[in-house]
């Protein structure tokens, strides 16, 4: 929906943000105001996929248009576009590279002029961390540090090169550990496009940090040699380099052999053991300069054999092209969220661009940042999510000896770290089952089942409800709740398999069965 007008729509915002927030100022209320009737978002109900429900974490820039600044705000908006938590974070240029992350259910790392900061949103406590990064800011879960990148610049042949260094520290700011770059990248890779910082030459231009925990590696993304890289954090030693300057051998969606894959691209995710995907922003592709095809790109690697494929991918259209910033998300439906955030695209009057795409590349949601005659808007990267635990719709599945209720269960977020929780299975209003539950890494699904017997004919309903680590009920958000009831009338327990998150497939013979959402009082 598109909202043309503010005059109809204060009275119910300014009760909605009193209600969210009883220390809003006059000035966070105009600038929610402001931002609110700033951008629009549609959904394209034709889909034969549903777009995945929940809110966008990220920092809107709003500046003239000749990109002055005039503040920075992290944002917590749902998909239509109401805005739920801004937070003033700056009038400058520095953090706005540093996409903002949920690094548990309450607490969100986000960057300022003041460095790394961690902020309770619910008791909008904020902890200064002292740490200091351009691009991004990455939280190593097993040491309770983080990363951050800084530049330094080396001499070579008369020229000077600037490069980044890794910094490891721990949440008091003692220095752990760090990483040169210019031990796996020589300047004989400086970009063809000769790309400058000043008077130096802007070599490796590091973007993403990745730690994985269970292997002690190391991913970083840079952005000038199109590539990324996988490092041994024990041991410094460079395990492998996928792009411009692989290890592997590459093959595009077509199975074509290609020296490059992507071009000065952004945001690389790891989604699980052998899967990457990150933003290609396609500036200064070395085929063809002129060729403006950002995409959202999903990438296979075989570490055994070498092998690299790109298994997805969904090729925007001009109008979207974003030569700098960008973000690639894959979502607990199996869509992908797509952010083109620069202050414009051509052939439009509009600033930031949000998408999600489903694998068959049809635009399902979208979210534009309209410009006007002075202002126009920028994003560097955007998380979606929610507040609270994800429950599927119930599947009744038969076997040969046993038939049981089954239900998909995921994390509110993206997280890089295991989590953990409870379950509460409920039978005709009764608990009859509780438990621990694990949230796996990276957005992926667990299972909960619960198996029937021949005395249980006569159940009319079973309800599942799920609970993060900080307490938060997968049905006790203000939208979006999901408590996952099968309702079974006056008919035996038939086959069923239900829904999943991303669709419906009903199979067998079908009982009455609906899902109810209950409508709970908001937890922001």
């Amino acid at each position: 929906m598109k909202y043309k007008s503010l005059k109809t729509k204060v009275s119910v915002l300014i009760f909605l943000i009193l209600l969210c927030n009883s220390t809003t100022d006059y000035h966070l209320l105009f600038n929610r105001l402001f931002v609110f009737d700033s951008f629009s978002s549609q959904a394209n109900n034709e889909s034969d996929t549903d777009y995945f429900k929940g809110y966008n974490l990220f920092v809107l820039e709003t500046c003239d248009r000749d990109d002055w600044i005039f503040n920075k705000s992290l944002i917590i908006a749902d998909l239509e576009g109401n805005i739920y938590f801004q937070k003033v974070i700056g009038t400058d240029m520095v953090g706005l590279e540093v996409s903002p992350e949920f690094i548990n259910s309450t607490t969100i790392l986000y960057s300022d002029s003041n460095g790394a900061n961690l902020w309770n949103f619910e008791t909008d406590e904020v902890v200064n961390l002292n740490i200091f990064s351009h691009h991004d800011l990455e939280r190593n879960y097993a040491y309770d540090s983080y990363f951050s990148l800084s530049h330094y610049t080396v001499s070579y042949e008369d020229e000077q090169y600037l490069y980044d260094i890794v910094y490891e520290h721990s949440s008091s700011k003692e220095l752990l550990w760090f990483f040169r770059t210019d031990l796996i990248v020589s300047p004989d890779q400086w970009c063809v496009y000769q790309g400058m910082s000043g008077d130096r030459r802007d070599l490796t231009h590091t973007n993403t940090v990745i730690y994985d925990e269970v292997d002690d590696s190391i991913y970083l993304q840079m952005r000038h040699v199109n590539s990324f890289y996988k490092i041994d954090h024990k041991t410094m030693s460079l395990i492998w380099s996928l792009g411009e300057y692989s290890n592997f051998t590459q093959y595009d969606i077509n199975g074509q052999l290609k020296d490059i894959l992507f071009y000065h691209a952004h945001a690389l995710e790891k989604v699980n053991d052998n899967t990457y995907i990150l933003f290609d922003n396609d500036q200064h592709n070395q085929t063809d300069a002129l060729d403006q095809a950002s995409r959202l790109l999903e990438i296979t690697v075989d570490e055994e054999r070498m092998i690299a494929n790109v298994t997805w991918d969904w090729i925007a259209p001009k109008e979207y092209f974003c030569k700098i910033w960008g973000d690639c998300d894959l979502l607990p439906n199996g869509n992908f969220q797509g952010t083109f955030g620069t202050h414009n695209h051509p052939d439009t009057n509009l600033g930031a661009r949000l998408v999600e795409v489903n694998r068959n590349g049809e635009i399902v949601w979208k979210m534009d940042f309209a410009r006007t005659p002075n202002e126009t808007y920028g994003i560097y990267q955007t998380d979606r999510f929610r507040f609270a635990p994800i429950v599927s719709e119930p599947r009744l599945v038969k076997e040969q000896t046993h038939q049981y209720v089954e239900w998909d269960v995921w994390y509110n977020f993206r997280a890089k770290t295991e989590f953990s929780g409870k379950y509460y299975i409920t039978v005709d209003g009764t608990l009859v089952e509780t438990d621990q539950i694990t949230f796996p890494r990276y957005w992926q699904s667990t299972n909960v089942r619960y198996y029937l017997n021949d005395t249980d004919d006569e159940i009319e309903e079973i309800s599942l409800v799920v609970e993060d680590e900080a307490g938060h009920l997968s049905n006790d958000t203000d939208k979006y709740s999901s408590v996952g009831t099968l309702n079974i009338k006056k008919s035996r327990i038939a086959l069923i398999l239900g829904t999943s998150i991303g669709g419906a497939i009903f199979l067998g013979v079908l009982t009455y069965i609906s899902i109810r959402f209950f409508k709970k009082k908001k937890r922001i």
